[in-house]
């Protein structure tokens, strides 16, 4: 291990806290995070005109999860083989990993970073709001910092991740503004209830209320959830 990678296990990687153990278990399950996507998609579904928009953004949105988990699952694992901390000879039996979680995969690079930070750029991008963007960018946060508690990851791996996340979602967000652009018409929101690119704010509000009662309930129920 590097110096980056000890230091990011010294600083992250478990506890004495029943309650942090729980929180970081159920944060990290994307189960829990459905609502989020739901409200999500039906945000994108309510502010669009048209069938074909629609299918431009999650046809582009599923290109960019292509991208970020294949390259993650499919190219980076398989290839550099890394085996996660949990699971290291060093520290499978120094460290007790909460709910005795191992994952059996390897370690680099971090899909959960890839595709949280990927999610979060490119909403960023396209729908232009800073409310949503801290939500999301919290929501990442939340994920990699599971993740590093859990054993499930170096630090490492996060950051290359989180790179690779962001590379995926400019790539999408071009694909996305070029052929979105030959299915609508140019428009220009200057009310104060939608963002600069159309989307109401009031479900934008939404998502955000999603996002902070299911942090809430993973706190509360956290130990029922597991």
């Amino acid at each position: 291990m590097n110096i980056v990678d000890n230091i990011g296990i010294m600083l992250f990687m478990g506890s004495d806290s029943a309650f942090l153990d729980f929180f970081a278990l159920t944060v990290t399950n994307a189960l829990v995070w459905v609502p989020m996507f739901i409200v999500m998609a039906y945000m994108v579904i309510k502010n669009n005109d048209n069938m074909q928009q629609i299918l431009v953004f999650f046809g582009c949105l599923a290109l960019m999860m292509a991208l970020s988990a294949g390259v993650c699952n499919i190219v980076a694992k398989p290839l550099v083989e890394r085996l996660r901390p949990c699971n290291t000879p060093e520290l499978k039996y120094l460290v007790q990993i909460a709910g005795n979680y191992h994952a059996k995969d390897f370690s680099f690079f971090s899909s959960h970073a890839a595709n949280t930070i990927a999610v979060t750029t490119f909403f960023a991008i396209i729908v232009r709001s800073k409310r949503l963007f801290i939500a999301l960018f919290s929501w990442y946060l939340l994920s990699v910092w599971s993740r590093l508690y859990l054993g499930q990851h170096f630090l490492t791996d996060i950051a290359v991740g989180t790179m690779w996340g962001i590379v995926s979602a400019i790539i999408a967000c071009y694909v996305y503004v070029k052929v979105y652009a030959k299915v609508t018409e140019k428009k220009a929101f200057i009310s104060e209830q939608y963002t600069t690119t159309g989307f109401a704010l009031s479900d934008i509000n939404i998502i955000v209320t999603v996002f902070l009662l299911t942090c809430i309930a993973a706190m509360i129920c956290g130990p029922f959830m597991q």
